[in-house]
């Protein structure tokens, strides 16, 4: 078996799987900071169920919409099992059903182009992890999405209504794991609709639609088994497009060339729109041209945008440059060479940048902010966590949850909405509050805090009246304090 595997045909399926991971590896060494709240979630809802109105946070009857529940039960028992490890080797093998799902997608339009479909693959994992391969709900959503696209594929080559019965499924699965991308399962099946018209003058290919309208209804009339019903379906329109959560949140941002990976994003886009211009006419599909302009417009909206044109952008290239072979016999040669040089670098740099991960991959996001808490364990005593209120600002309340507090703010945005929760604008509070538009005296009244978990210069509550508040922790260099209201002495 070994033997078969440093074969140079087999070597470059290990290269070509292996190089994202370098860059997982290398630029993702801590688990994301979204890790703590979904924890949180998956605990609550194996304990105790369900919920419809927030449990996590110190705010009483905000309405809610788990929309990553099934996700979070599944993100819990893992890491139940086997620890912060098992959650970043769960996102390690979802990448590598990513990379398979569009090779399989790749060789199918290539006609069995290996050159070309491993080509591909690396592009696409590649540009989806220096950002979107992290410990979320969205990775098995990108696997969901591929998979859908696959199925599409094969009923479109192979004509047989078989590969379209799974499809359903897949969006059950979607809708009840991770919500917010249950859309794109619909927008992929319209797209393919589209392109199943004949007509030779708009290149639309032509396939049989009315086994894919009857898919796309029943996909989403089954979607509306889930707990939470219609709202589960609209969760992501009732949270994209909010200014609070442009301003806030980097992935919402617009796109911009202020960084280099954001230039290189830059040139792809580029070159595939060059490829779709001069590359052979008879291969141009139009569900592949929808998806990318579809998909390049929400980029531009928001960066987050980006994860799925990724999954999608450099798939056609296999269909555009299926005929294309290496023939020479001299770069034939300088390919096997080139192959295991690369085989040799790209598995050592797999192992350095894995002991990487291990030496800093904790249950904490880092080491102050356990010992910030750990400061609060200590001082509460017999007393109950989730009674406690405890001010915290947007990137630190999903690990106060996870340690049992219930905190001011975390980093589910959605959450804290009024068109969302039904009951008031929490978030707006907090930026106006970071703003200086709300006096802190205040708004640290309003609340009478417990305790204060401060982790930036900038914050107003960086800085108290000792009268009324003792500081129980600080770290002047990652400027994290902590303070405890004097009545709880």
């Amino acid at each position: 078996m070994l033997k078969n595997i440093f074969k140079i045909g087999n070597l470059k399926y290990v290269v070509a799987f292996l190089l994202p991971l370098v860059i997982i590896l290398l630029y993702r060494r801590t688990l994301d900071n979204d890790t703590w709240f979904v924890l949180a979630e998956g605990r609550h809802i194996l304990e105790k169920g369900i919920y419809y109105n927030d449990v996590l946070s110190m705010h009483d009857g905000l309405e809610i919409v788990v929309q990553q529940y099934g996700f979070a039960v599944i993100f819990w028992l893992i890491y139940s099992v086997f620890g912060s490890i098992g959650l970043y080797v769960m996102t390690i093998l979802f990448n590598f059903l990513i990379c398979f799902l569009v090779y399989k997608i790749a060789m199918l339009i290539s006609e069995k182009n290996i050159n070309m479909s491993l080509f591909v693959v690396v592009l696409t994992d590649v540009f989806l992890s220096f950002i979107f391969i992290v410990t979320r709900a969205q990775v098995l959503s990108y696997v969901f999405i591929l998979l859908t696209m696959y199925l599409l594929e094969l009923y479109v080559k192979k004509k047989e209504k078989k590969y379209l019965y799974p499809i359903p499924l897949v969006s059950l699965l979607q809708i009840n794991i991770h919500a917010s991308l249950w859309p794109m399962i619909i927008l992929i099946l319209g797209v393919y609709i589209v392109d199943s018209f004949k007509i030779p003058k708009l290149h639309l290919q032509g396939y049989k639609t009315r086994p894919l309208i009857i898919t796309l209804i029943i996909s989403a009339l089954i979607a509306f088994i889930n707990p939470y019903g219609v709202k589960m379906l609209t969760f992501i329109f009732t949270s994209y497009g909010v200014n609070e959560i442009f301003e806030l949140v980097s992935e919402m941002a617009p796109f911009d060339l202020r960084s280099l990976y954001n230039i290189l994003v830059y040139g792809a886009i580029v070159t595939v729109i060059l490829a779709y211009i001069f590359g052979k006419k008879k291969n141009i599909r139009v569900r592949y041209l929808l998806l990318f302009f579809g998909f390049l417009a929400l980029s531009l909206n928001s960066v987050k945008g980006f994860s799925e044109l990724f999954l999608v952008m450099f798939i056609p290239m296999a269909l555009l440059f299926k005929d294309f072979q290496i023939k020479s016999k001299k770069v034939i040669l300088f390919s096997k060479a080139a192959i295991m040089w690369s085989f040799v670098i790209v598995f050592g740099a797999v192992g350095i940048c894995g002991c990487l991960v291990l030496s800093r991959l904790s249950d904490a996001p880092s080491e102050v902010m356990k010992e910030a808490v750990d400061a609060i364990d200590d001082k509460i005593g017999d007393r109950e966590k989730s009674n406690l209120r405890i001010y915290t600002g947007y990137n630190d309340g999903g690990y106060l949850e996870f340690r049992g507090y219930k905190p001011y703010l975390d980093p589910r945005a959605e959450v804290f909405i009024k068109k969302n929760n039904g009951k008031e604008d929490i978030l707006q509070e907090w930026i106006d509050f970071e703003k200086r538009l709300i006096e802190k005296n205040d708004f640290i009244d309003k609340y009478d805090f417990d305790y204060l978990f401060v982790s930036r210069k900038s914050d107003p509550a960086y800085e108290l009246d000792e009268k009324k508040y003792d500081k129980i922790y600080e770290d002047e260099e990652a400027e994290v304090r902590v303070y405890e209201r004097l009545e709880n002495k």
